[in-house]
């Protein structure tokens, strides 16, 4: 019987996430988990195959972690408001881990089309289409609008190191909706 790892995934996958929180998805390799583990890079390559497969499990972590933040603070009165200001809240509260999952050509090859048809998008749109009155495509149009923005906001605290407090966020990405829906529906007419 072969002896029983003193590592086990789940630790890996946590010290993992801790390093990509302080220092990002390049300080990830073999050496750095054990470092961290106190241990020999052996026990990740009994659980692991390769790097690239304790990666991926990585990124679904991240993933499952960011989703989570957010579907805590997105409400139905406004599901792209919110949506944005939790986007940019988490950028705000956890840069490396960002721009891990937003800025390092996670989206490549992505459309703008791509984003308004994806699954997790679409009841933020419904919602846009609802609470404005605007149809369909001029919906769409909106969640764009705020995506783009609210992402320039998160790149700019993440990349520049622009401090922004949640008030001034809100603010912004409320007169963002406003002056946009306005554009977008006297461009209906």
């Amino acid at each position: 019987m072969p002896p029983k790892p003193i590592v086990s995934k789940q630790d890996i996958i946590k010290t993992a996430i801790q390093l990509v929180r302080e220092n990002g998805m390049s300080s990830i390799n073999a050496r750095s988990i054990a470092n961290a583990l106190n241990c020999s890079t052996k026990p990740l390559f009994r659980i692991y195959k390769n790097m690239e497969e304790l990666k991926n499990d990585i990124i679904v972590e991240l993933n499952a972690y960011y989703n989570l933040f957010m579907d805590s603070r997105i409400t139905e009165k406004n599901r792209l408001l919110s949506q944005g200001v939790a986007y940019i809240e988490f950028a705000r509260n956890e840069k490396m881990i960002f721009n891990t999952l937003f800025m390092n050509m996670t989206m490549a090859g992505s459309s703008l089309q791509d984003v308004i048809h994806a699954e997790w998008n679409r009841e933020s749109i419904e919602n846009v289409k609802a609470i404005t009155g605007l149809p369909m495509d001029k919906a769409e149009m909106l969640f764009i609008n705020i995506w783009l923005y609210s992402h320039g906001i998160a790149t700019q605290i993440v990349s520049n190191g622009i401090n922004m407090s949640l008030e001034t966020v809100t603010k912004l990405l409320t007169n963002a909706f406003k002056q946009f829906s306005i554009d977008i529906s006297e461009n209906n007419k």
